[in-house]
């Protein structure tokens, strides 16, 4: 099978034109982002190492917090999404690079029937075969077909790539995802320490208060008090049993929500029976902004969704310029009629194509304005979402400060606390102090110690916040596609 001559030139001169304008003339520029990125954080630790935050959960020492966080990271349905959502836009990336190659196919075909003649079987078939009637007729037809689109303005190009970054961003989500799991799993988990503390200081309120109406009771038969003095304390202790309920059931919620996170039913929440004392981590340093903007997920998306828009742009410009195409087909046939000596040949056809857009009514110029004003709008979300990130990271300092000074003014009012009922019990000793007197410093005491475990509760919940908004939680080698 050989090609014509002319086909042979046809098929050079695209070539040749694919070679010489194989880069498209649109020189179209990425909007600037519009935000100023600090040179440093104003609330950041000076001088301090930077923290490696992959895992930075396990700075808290507690097994079973690593295992319940290990546990959500491998069993969470919202990973699981992401995961999906991670193979979907691959598999839409190599279909977006299908476009560059040809389509090859083959193609095949049978027929048969019959003849209807107008006109009689002419004398000289009939006596050639006296049995002659219509003829019948069969045939068949193989072959191979190309067809090819050669990408001169760099259209498909331009798809892939924005395909790719659609990839990429699809990768941040999953890496965002594992953020947003781990860091939740920390802070029921703390959370719920936290909730055990307080309600067995609660407890330990009650039995004081109990113990003092005891007192109060015995002094009033003696004539020493009053009832309104038993009231109080009574009201006292109502109001210690209704708050019990309440720090039960915050307390249950974020077992279940434990539970939820590692993909089970809330049935089955993890049996959080140890000794509920925790210790909270120093604060995590970390490095310039640009360095902590570069390890965000949140803020890599939307940096390759903009480049995906601007890739969408290009490619939508080149719809103003010709496209051309290129077909062959070659292939073998046959075809007979019976009594006549069938036709049998291979053979191949080649075509070239051009499509010049010369009237659609502002079609193709409104695409390209709206993928301009899709491009300018991912560029302003990019500029949110790291004003975002700068924000998130200054306030969850900000947070860990705060709380890191409450605790210390919380903890001296605790010492003095406990210096008091120490001295307290021995002026009862002495005579000089009631045991209602004890019993009353006892409660001021443990009404303090409560204080003190809200504000350590708040201030692990800051620093996982923090960790969280420092672009902690996934392994940031993968940053390097």
């Amino acid at each position: 099978m050989s090609l014509s001559s002319s086909s042979t030139r046809l098929l050079f001169s695209t070539l040749l034109c694919t070679g010489l304008v194989a880069c498209s003339p649109f020189h179209t520029k990425l909007p600037p982002s519009q935000v100023a990125v600090p040179a440093q954080f104003s609330a950041t630790p000076q001088d301090a190492q930077p923290t490696d935050l992959t895992n930075w959960w396990t700075a808290w020492q507690d097994p079973l917090l690593d295992q319940l966080v290990q546990n959500a990271l491998a069993a969470n349905p919202e990973i699981r999404m992401a995961q999906e959502r991670v193979q979907e836009s691959r598999a839409y990336t190599q279909m977006a690079k299908s476009a560059l190659y040809p389509t090859i196919g083959a193609t095949g075909g049978m027929m048969g029937g019959g003849v209807d003649w107008r006109h009689p079987v002419p004398p000289l078939m009939k006596m050639a075969d006296p049995d002659i009637q219509d003829p019948a007729t069969d045939g068949h037809l193989a072959g191979i077909t190309m067809a090819w689109e050669p990408d001169i303005w760099g259209r498909n190009r331009a798809r892939k790539r924005a395909a790719q970054h659609m990839a990429l961003a699809a990768a941040d989500v999953l890496h965002g995802t594992h953020m947003a799991i781990a860091a939740d799993v920390a802070a029921n988990y703390l959370t719920a320490r936290g909730l055990q503390q307080r309600i067995a200081l609660l407890d330990q309120s009650a039995r004081t208060l109990q113990e003092l109406l005891r007192y109060a009771t015995a002094r009033f038969d003696a004539g020493q008090t009053t009832r309104a003095d038993l009231e109080t304390i009574t009201a006292q202790i109502n109001q210690v049993q209704a708050q019990r309920p309440l720090l039960v059931a915050a307390f249950d919620a974020c077992r279940h929500r434990l539970a939820i996170l590692s993909g089970q039913p809330p049935e089955q929440a993890p049996d959080l029976s140890a000794p509920a004392q925790y210790r909270v981590p120093a604060p995590p340093a970390t490095e310039l902004p640009s360095t902590v903007l570069d390890r965000r997920p949140d803020v890599l998306l939307q940096k390759n969704i903009v480049q995906a828009n601007l890739e969408r742009l290009i490619s939508t410009k080149t719809d103003l310029l010709p496209r051309f195409g290129l077909e062959f087909f070659g292939g073998d046939g046959r075809l007979r009629f019976d009594g006549i000596p069938g036709v049998s040949g291979s053979g191949g056809l080649m075509a070239v194509n051009a499509y010049l857009p010369i009237f659609t009514a502002g079609r193709i110029q409104a695409k390209i304005r709206a993928a301009d004003s899709q491009l300018k709008q991912a560029v302003a979300s990019y500029d949110q979402t790291v004003l975002t990130a700068l924000a998130e990271v200054e306030d969850a300092y900000e947070s860990r400060s705060s709380a890191d000074q409450n605790i210390a003014s919380l903890s001296g009012e605790v010492s003095s606390l406990s210096l008091a009922t120490t001295q307290a019990q021995g002026l009862y000793e002495g005579g000089q102090f009631t045991m209602q007197d004890i019993l009353t410093t006892r409660i001021k005491k443990i009404s303090a110690q409560d204080e003190l475990v809200s504000a350590q509760t708040r201030q692990a919940l800051a620093t996982v916040r923090l960790a969280r908004a420092l672009g902690g939680g996934w392994d940031t080698q993968t940053t390097k596609r």
